[in-house]
């Protein structure tokens, strides 16, 4: 289970939701939590992409859809690496490091692709982006029934509107897959309290019930897949699940990291 190699010949599909509520617009890192949830969306997409490329061609070996959700649902990013190579909204420049060759890491100037703009409105309408999460995974795997299995990364900074109604589109969600597995679900609450808490294996340390729903909603990692979470810079253990709770904007990068690196091939 978990061993199917990614590449063109077998896709993989990864799904990122992005909370786009009210409350994103509060200060969270440098500058607020929806500009950095667009921030880190953005480079992942872009770090799949580069995975694809062989020269100055890309490889479909993934399919990539972004969901946003807020003041309403919406598929903000769906399609292969080909198709979505060229970022809608231009690009912006960043700082990035990288190695110098000798060890040690430098800071270049980097213009990232914007696939993704931040927003905040509205209450938080969790269990749609499950469901519509949900009906993609349905057909995707439907065409690919032996493939990797989807990833879903879910960042949120809060509660659902409807908590029920969302534990059960996860649910739902989590038993979908293929032959190689089910759908494996990871959840990064972003917040400023604290202690964060990063891959538990149990919810007893958990602060309150909204925590231990993400709790509940995450996969647990599988065995196949925690050498690529440590290799994050995460520590993940036997029984970790996917989540992060009050997470820093380095926790996020790494979840995102983990994630994606499960390309394979």
């Amino acid at each position: 289970m978990y061993s199917k190699l990614i590449g063109a010949s077998s896709p993989g599909f990864f799904v990122i939701l992005v909370d786009q509520s009210g409350s994103m617009d509060e200060h969270y890192g440098e500058s607020n939590k929806a500009d950095f949830a667009a921030l880190a969306v953005n480079r992942t997409i872009y770090e799949i992409v580069a995975s694809c490329r062989k020269g100055e061609k890309i490889s479909d070996r993934c399919h990539i859809t972004v969901i946003g959700y807020g003041e309403k649902t919406e598929l903000i990013v769906g399609g292969r690496a080909s198709q979505i190579e060229k970022p809608p909204h231009g690009t912006c420049p960043v700082r990035k490091k990288v190695s110098d060759g000798a060890g040690g890491l430098v800071d270049i100037n980097w213009d990232l692709g914007i696939w993704v703009q931040p927003k905040a409105g509205n209450g938080t309408p969790m269990q749609d982006a499950f469901n519509l999460a949900a009906d993609l995974v349905v057909a995707w795997t439907t065409e690919n029934p032996d493939n990797f299995p989807p990833i879903v990364f879910n960042i949120s900074d809060g509660a659902p509107n409807e908590a029920g109604a969302t534990r059960a589109a996860a649910t739902r969600l989590a038993g979908l897959g293929t032959t190689d597995g089910r759908v494996l679900i990871y959840n990064c609450h972003i917040g400023t309290g604290t202690p964060e808490i990063k891959l538990p294996a149990s919810a007893a340390a958990l602060p309150d019930e909204n925590a231990r729903l993400l709790f509940d909603m995450s996969s647990v990692i599988p065995a196949e897949l925690l050498p690529i979470a440590q290799n994050a810079g995460l520590t993940p253990q036997a029984g970790s699940r996917g989540l992060i709770i009050n997470a820093s904007p380095e926790a996020l990068t790494k979840l995102l990291v983990f994630g994606s690196g499960s390309i394979k091939a």
